[in-house]
């Protein structure tokens, strides 16, 4: 396939990979930036001002607001290359309110930028089941929407610049809640008795199944943590931001305290880079077993 938009990678960690490597598939010759852990990449670019200079599309999948500040804003910044007709794509779950910092910065330089946070994780992107929540200028979308596709097969048009985070918003406070509400329901099955990989297997059957219980009660199951598709403290991170938007917004959101509570224990207990499964683990420690032989 041959490809006319030059593509440029903005954070090459576990999402960034899934994406070049989804884009690499599809024809496109992404460039990244120089850094040592992008020492294989094929195609690099000296600074992100140089792939700024350089790009159409600017995809930009980085891991906390202090990597988005050095990246757009520092000396060697994003923003220093933007041009009319760049047009970045961020994919981060991050404030509206930095975001939008960052997209007048480019709009400064004639650039503009799209919030496009991306439901899934790294695996599920890379095996093309990723969902990409797609907000601000249409005319803009309408440019990037083929580099869109060759990422994910669904990106839903959500609204004006913002209103991607307002989803993925959503979309995680049900990842979250869902993740502990299956580690309590593991727990309540295998205590009462029942092996855990049966468990699985007959919950993942039944209605009371969901695409959170399908990826995280087998490795509940299996104590399988390592590598973490959904680290606990990024969980953690987007915890922190669905409270303060349901604060900002005035919303009573019951079940996102307790969720929240329990998954900065996990990180406090050591378990930051584990999977967000691990929760299971945690309550399994804050539970003795109340009757001899009792499975768990």
């Amino acid at each position: 396939m041959t490809t006319t938009l030059r593509v440029g990678l903005l954070g090459l960690g576990n999402i960034g990979r899934a994406v070049a490597a989804n884009l690499a598939e599809a024809g496109y010759a992404a460039t990244a930036v120089r850094r040592p852990s992008a020492a294989d990449f094929p195609r690099l670019a000296e600074s992100a001002t140089a792939l700024a200079r350089t790009s159409d599309v600017v995809i930009a999948a980085l891991a906390s607001e202090e990597a988005m500040r050095a990246a757009y804003l520092g000396e060697d910044g994003l923003v220093a290359g933007a041009h009319a007709g760049l047009t970045v794509v961020d994919m981060g779950t991050f404030p509206v309110a930095l975001k939008q910092e960052l997209a007048d910065a480019l709009a400064a330089r004639g650039a503009a930028m799209l919030d496009c946070p991306v439901s899934g994780t790294p695996p599920v992107i890379r095996a093309r089941q990723g969902v990409l929540f797609a907000s601000g200028d249409p005319a803009a979308i309408d440019r990037c929407q083929p580099v869109l596709d060759a990422i994910v097969p669904t990106s839903h048009r959500v609204g004006p610049f913002g209103a991607g985070m307002a989803v993925k918003l959503a979309a995680n406070l049900l990842v979250m809640v869902g993740t502990f509400a299956t580690a309590q329901a593991m727990l309540l099955g295998t205590r009462s008795g029942i092996d855990p990989r049966r468990l699985v297997e007959a919950i993942g059957s039944s209605f009371a199944s969901s695409p959170v219980f399908a990826a995280r009660a087998p490795l509940m199951a299996e104590g399988r943590y390592r590598p973490a598709p959904g680290p606990a403290h990024v969980m953690l991170k987007d915890l922190g931001y669905i409270d303060a938007e349901c604060r900002r917004l005035g919303i009573e959101a019951p079940l996102l305290a307790p969720t929240l509570q329990w998954f900065a224990r996990l990180v406090e207990a050591g378990h930051a880079n584990s999977e967000g499964a691990a929760i299971y683990e945690l309550l399994k420690e804050a539970s003795p077993v109340a009757a001899p032989g009792a499975a768990g």
